[in-house]
């Protein structure tokens, strides 16, 4: 019988990022993640536009999740979460003007034809290049962290940006705890 699963807590930022870096990561496939997680995420800002939800103004669908989004960011990290944070406030200040000036229909033809777009090389690139992609139970952590966690790679990479001295290391030991767990 399997051992008891430890669950990652979605806001455990050196558990996500473990679990993150230990996926199998062939370079397109990271790649394709990287260049279309900013599409997918423009276009869900800009169909959220149209959404006739009660909620005071001069909130609308599209900046409360903008702001849900950032403010799970600020709560693991306040530097590298700050940056994110703006990657989805200024998409949403664009995504708000461009819902203005198409409309619905319009609107609606480009949410489509990106996600389409987007989604297919990603589902690809998961199945075709990794033979794997994430399971049903990830997915929540996966939609809400992904965009941050390749913010939090691409700083840590180029500039070795760690939230606070021993991050790195500390991931480092999640991901060898992971290894061990899929070996056992």
């Amino acid at each position: 019988m399997e051992a008891k699963r430890r669950w990652r807590g979605v806001l455990d930022l050196e558990a996500q990022f473990a679990f993150f870096r230990s996926q199998p990561r062939h370079p397109v496939n990271a790649a394709a993640h990287a260049l279309l997680a900013g599409p997918i995420l423009f276009t869900n800002l800009l169909v959220l536009h149209f959404l006739l939800l009660p909620l005071p103004l001069p909130l609308d669908p599209a900046l409360a999740l903008a702001l849900a989004y950032a403010a799970s960011y600020l709560a693991v990290d306040r530097r590298a979460g700050a940056l994110a944070g703006q990657l989805f406030l200024g998409p949403w200040a664009a995504s708000r003007a461009l819902a203005a000036r198409l409309g619905f229909a319009l609107s609606w033809k480009l949410v489509l034809a990106t996600q389409l777009f987007c989604r297919t090389w990603q589902f690809l690139g998961h199945g075709l290049i990794e033979k794997r992609g994430p399971t049903v139970r990830e997915l929540p952590e996966v939609f809400l962290m992904e965009p941050f966690l390749i913010v939090l790679q691409i700083l840590n990479k180029l500039f070795g940006y760690e939230p606070y001295p021993g991050f790195s290391k500390n991931v480092d030991k999640k991901m060898e705890e992971l290894k061990q767990r899929k070996i056992n």
